[in-house]
């Protein structure tokens, strides 16, 4: 009613390259994880070896490892200290992957911090 264009009339090359894209295949996720996590919510504290403490809530936490959360964006280095007095820790950890607001600790044997 309002166009001037036929409503009969199909541009074809323009059909055909708006051709549906195929959906992406989901595929289950590998689980790596040496040990099974408990999930918590607890307030700890970062502190690296320069003397920045920055703080955080884990989210979840094993024998081996937890899942940290912050406020703000920012890079950890690669070996940390974690503290929670609520749950009773206070130990080295390694970074072994980071994200915007999230990351993942590994547990390592004081002595096997250098420094």
């Amino acid at each position: 009613m309002f166009s001037s264009r036929s409503k009969n009339k199909i541009d074809i090359e323009r059909a055909v390259g708006k051709a549906a894209r195929p959906a992406p295949v989901m595929r289950p996720q590998i689980n790596n994880r040496r040990g099974p996590r408990k999930g918590v919510w607890c307030v700890c504290s970062i502190e690296t070896r320069g003397g920045e403490v920055r703080e955080g809530v884990i989210i979840d936490v094993s024998k081996t490892g937890a899942r940290v959360r912050f406020r703000s964006r920012g890079n950890l280095p690669q070996v940390v200290r974690i503290k929670a007095s609520r749950i009773g820790l206070s130990r080295f950890a390694r970074v072994v992957w980071q994200s915007e607001f999230d990351a993942g600790l590994e547990f390592v044997p004081d002595n096997r911090v250098s420094g």
